[in-house]
Formats: structure tokens, sequence, C-alpha cells
């Protein structure tokens, strides 16, 4: 079995958590065998991956980057991220348990006094973060680094403001108090929701303003048109290398705003809860991996997988 993790030119934080975690909850379970592919953090659950494999799924969402997924009996689905995405794939609802990053053994905070900002991985490639957040006088946390390394840099943070969910989500399990900052580009939004409806919990976005021209373009409707999208390729380069000042103390300046709006914290008793949740499934997927979890919720037994 192989686990799966969405690899791009450049690494991101909430994908890379999968090395982290599965390895620990599931020793000796993994190996290159691409015939079946485990499928855990990450927005992942379309139709990407090929038809031919057992995908098994241990609480992946859907985010709308590709199309969904047909499921067959080629998906073994223990849970999903949330029922939003339950419903995406016509799952019940109580397939929806919750975000496996909640699992990983993080340290709890060191009462540390940084305000933390880590945007998402693609508004760093485009913007000017690195001195919007000097402006604004906090700490970057890069989500392209080592994982290890941001997980101890959140732990030092009393606040952290973040456009990238699993900041947030390992944010929360820390307990560091953390506030959402509405991502530019509207397709990362609807996955937070997916994850907070399984801690019982309302997002409360707080506006994020571009930190440069070309990440500006990126968010606007131009970006969401094939001839678009190859325009702004073409021009990436030109586009940054527009000082766009302006552009940096808007941005320092939504940095500051959200930075004084009250911060969010998920209930103790509801994050322990979804804990106890896929605590609970991990264990009926350790002692049977190919039976099927959601159809298991309805009492039907079902194996998408009988290779050796």
């Amino acid at each position: 079995m192989q686990l799966y993790r969405w690899c791009g030119s450049e690494r991101n934080f909430g994908d890379e958590l999968n090395r982290l975690l599965w390895p620990r909850l599931l020793p000796d379970f993994f190996d290159d065998d691409a015939a079946v592919l485990f499928l855990g953090i990450g927005s992942v659950l379309d139709a990407r991956h090929p038809a031919d494999a057992v995908k098994l799924v241990a609480g992946a969402g859907y985010g709308g980057y590709e199309s969904s997924p047909a499921i067959d009996a080629r998906w073994v689905i223990h849970w999903v991220r949330g029922p939003r995405t339950a419903r995406v794939l016509r799952l019940p609802t109580t397939c929806g348990l919750g975000d496996p990053a909640i699992l990983l053994p993080v340290p709890s905070a060191d009462g540390g006094r940084a305000i933390g900002f880590m945007p998402h991985f693609e508004s760093l490639g485009r913007g000017a973060w690195a001195e919007a957040a000097v402006a604004a006088g906090m700490t970057l946390i890069d989500p392209r680094d080592d994982p290890d390394a941001i997980i101890a840099a959140i732990r030092t943070c009393r606040l952290l403001l973040s456009e990238a969910m699993h900041g947030a989500i390992v944010a929360d399990a820390m307990r560091v108090p953390w506030v959402a900052l509405r991502p530019l580009v509207a397709v990362h939004r609807a996955k937070w929701h997916d994850w907070a409806d399984t801690i019982d919990l309302r997002i409360r976005f707080h506006p994020l303003s571009a930190s440069s021209p070309a990440e500006r373009l990126h968010a606007s409707r131009l970006a969401g048109m094939r001839a678009g999208r190859r325009l702004l390729a073409r021009t990436q380069v030109g586009l940054s290398c527009v000082a766009g000042r302006w552009f940096v103390e808007r941005a320092a300046r939504a940095l500051a705003a959200a930075a004084r709006a009250e911060p969010q914290l998920s209930d103790a008793i509801a994050l322990d809860r979804a804990r106890c949740r896929m605590l609970e499934r991990l264990d009926t997927l350790q002692r049977d991996p190919f039976r099927d979890g959601a159809s298991a919720l309805h009492g039907v037994g079902n194996s998408a997988y009988h290779g050796g």
C-alpha cells in the first residue's frame, strides 16, 4: 500500500503532514505498491487517481480542485474529512468524522508572545508576504518549510493568523488561538467549513488583501479562464518585478486588523470527541483495512480489494 500525498513544485504543510502522522499511527503499513493508495490528509478525493487502483480513504476531503470521483468498488472509505465532503461523494454525512491532522502528537503551546502569520503556500509564491509580515510586526511561518519546524514555530505563538487551513488545524490541536484569513483564491475556502463542521465550529473569516499585483490577478476572474491562466503564466516574471509598495502596505494593514479580531479555538470536548471518533475508525482500519467503513455504518460489509 502506498501512502499518497499531493506533491507540487514546492512542499505544502498540510500535505507533508501525511509523512509525519501515518507511519507513526500505522507502522509497517506502507510500501511502494501503487496498486493500493492510502488517502489521508488533504483535499485529494477527486478523479485524479488511477481507476484501476484501490483507494483506501482515511480522512481525506474534497476540495473542488478536480472533478469529483465516481465512487465504485475500488474505493474503500473508512471516513472523510467532513460532512460536506460526504455529501459531494454521496456518502452518509456520518462518514465525515474529521481531519486526521488533529491526531498528530503535537506539543501544547509554550506561552510564547509572537503573532504568527501563515499564508497559503501559493500566496507566498505570488505575493510579497515577507515584506507585509515585517510591516505588520508579525512572524512569517512559511508553509513550504520543514513540517517539524513549522509545528515548532506555531508552538511559540500566542496567536496564529492563517490563510492555510492546516495551519489553523494544527494550532487548534496545540491550543494556540487562531484567526482564519479568508483565502484570496475562492476555491480554497469551502474546505475550511468541511473541517470545522466536525468540531462544532463556525469559521469567522477575516479579509486578506493581495500583497502584489500578480497575487491580485491570480485571485481574479482572469485566473478562472484557461486563456487567462496562460496569460498569467507568461507574465508572472514581469508582474513579480512590479514593486507594488501600495499592495504591501494594504496587505500589512489587513493583517494588523485581523490580529485585533477575536481569535477562535474549538471547544476541547468537541476536539476530543472528533479525535475519539477517528481513533475508533482507525482501529477498525488496522484490523480490516479493506472493509468499507462507509458501508459498515449501515451494517453492510463491503470489500473493494481481494488481492494479496
